[in-house]
């Protein structure tokens, strides 16, 4: 049997903000998602579901046979919907996991990638959180998948060196990024640095990044390509997207190829009708037609070391680069005009500076509170991922076994609150917030709530109110809507 040169991994994020109300952990109803109760519940119905079970249709739109898509696609599941997800759906999340070992089975290495436990921007974040973040986000896919993740999926492909090092740092050895954003490539051990698109109009192989201290291997995906997935409906016609891939890989033969393609997960089904049946059609049927094998990274990375090694683009204020934003990271911290719909974006940075205060002011208080209840808070508040991860009663012991200071019910309900502090404030940052065109926005007034449930606790627990100061920061970002005011009254 001949042997394959080109390939294809189809990356897959999927992700929704955290919905729960903070107070009580619980989804609202939201008329918005009708007919269903919300929208985790209706992208759920129209996607993660289907995806679990995709049919493939015959000619004449008989079902000839129903597939696991997850066995196929590369995909990463943000921790806090998975969370949700396996609790809502149990039998369709357990196809997630199957999925993910019968593909390792299957290549050597599983089709999931690790996401940081919230959606956050990491090169916005300061280290510490960032590492948490991290931290949680592994802790969460321990749980799920039994074993830590090869890959990690960056929040809107968020990077910079301080962020490639930081994930490196805690054993990841690849990411997946996208071809806008590298900069230049070398031969390993060379300084003849070639910029891009001087490497190729689609880098197709995996390359190498450090800084000395650390290293992984960077993916860059077709940015071309993606976006006609994502947004032209390419997917709509699986022949005609199996031929623009295999043209994108060229001619058989040769040194081995990966094409990488990274899109929405909810682009299947949510995004676009059917287009969950497509994917499965592209995968049976039209990918092996046109002699592309799919993959994964993790597989292809073991077959095929870097031979090359990337240097990423700075960005804006070297605040680092991401995949949505043509100014690097500005559009989740100032108004950049990415996004605005010609709606005023002047409540971005005062809205983005409030809540890093926020943050710093969180931390400063689980430290000083902390001590009293913890050996060591940020070691206690690292480890609280797996309490996350796994919320009976057992890890939660274990975890205070490992940290509390001073034993007793009043010491345990205090180092759950400082702990959930922390865990409010941390979501306060989550990037969905400042992706779209308004303080008043759902994403937004989600990213308040938390905030609000995190100064709430800081009053209970440590006695400390910062909730005048952080209205006045708020009163700041006015939102395009003169009922909503500013962010102070949302």
């Amino acid at each position: 049997m001949k042997k394959s040169s080109r390939f294809v991994a189809i990356q897959g994020h999927f992700y929704q903000p955290p919905r729960e109300d903070p107070w009580t952990g619980e989804l609202p109803p939201d008329p918005s998602a009708a007919p269903d109760h919300d929208w985790n519940e209706r992208i759920a119905r129209e996607c993660y579901i289907p995806n679990g079970r995709a049919r493939v249709a015959g000619r004449g739109n008989e079902i000839l046979r129903i597939v696991n898509n997850y066995q196929s696609l590369n995909f990463d599941f943000g921790p806090t919907l998975t969370r949700w997800y396996a609790k809502k759906h149990p039998d369709e999340y357990r196809r997630i996991v199957a999925a993910f070992r019968e593909s390792a089975l299957r290549l050597g290495h599983g089709n999931a990638l690790g996401h940081p436990y919230h959606h956050s921007i990491l090169p916005l974040l300061s280290r510490r959180d960032r590492m948490t973040e991290l931290r949680w986000g592994l802790a969460d896919f321990r749980r799920r998948f039994g074993r830590g993740p090869e890959g990690l999926w960056l929040p809107e492909m968020g990077a910079d060196d301080p962020t490639l090092h930081d994930v490196a740092s805690v054993g990841i050895k690849f990411v997946v990024l996208t071809s806008t954003q590298l900069d230049a490539a070398a031969p390993l051990g060379s300084e003849d640095w070639k910029a891009f698109p001087d490497v190729g109009s689609a880098p197709l192989e995996p390359f190498a990044w450090s800084d000395g201290s650390q290293s992984l291997a960077l993916f860059f995906s077709d940015a071309d390509l993606s976006r006609r997935i994502s947004f032209e409906r390419l997917l709509s016609n699986a022949e005609s997207c199996a031929e623009s891939i295999a043209a994108s890989l060229g001619q058989a033969g040769g040194a081995p190829r990966l094409l990488c393609v990274a899109t929405d997960g909810e682009t299947f089904g949510h995004h676009q009708k059917f287009a969950d049946m497509g994917l499965a059609y592209l995968f049976l049927e039209e990918l092996p037609k046109h002699g592309v094998s799919v993959t994964n990274f993790a597989s292809f990375l073991a077959a095929n070391p870097p031979r090359r090694r990337a240097r990423l683009k700075a960005g804006s204020e070297n605040l680092g680069v991401s995949w949505s934003c043509a100014h690097g990271t500005r559009r989740w911290r100032d108004a950049c005009g990415c996004g605005s719909e010609g709606k005023s974006q002047a409540w971005k940075r005062p809205f983005f500076d409030a809540m890093r205060w926020l943050n710093t002011e969180i931390g400063s208080i689980f430290i000083e509170a902390g001590r009293e209840v913890f050996r060591d808070p940020w070691a206690a508040r690292e480890d609280y991922g797996e309490a996350l991860a796994d919320p009976s009663r057992h890890e939660w012991s274990l975890l205070l076994s490992r940290h509390l200071k001073v034993r007793g019910q009043a010491h345990r309900a205090q180092a759950r609150a400082l702990l959930e502090m922390e865990r409010h404030a941390l979501a306060a940052m989550t990037s969905c917030a400042w992706f779209f065109t308004d303080i008043g926005g759902i994403e937004a007034v989600l990213n308040l709530k938390n905030a609000a449930r995190a100064v709430e606790l800081a009053r209970e627990t440590a006695g400390i109110d910062i909730e005048p100061e952080l209205r006045r920061r708020l009163a700041a970002a006015p939102s395009n809507d003169p009922a909503f005011g500013t962010g102070e009254g949302g």
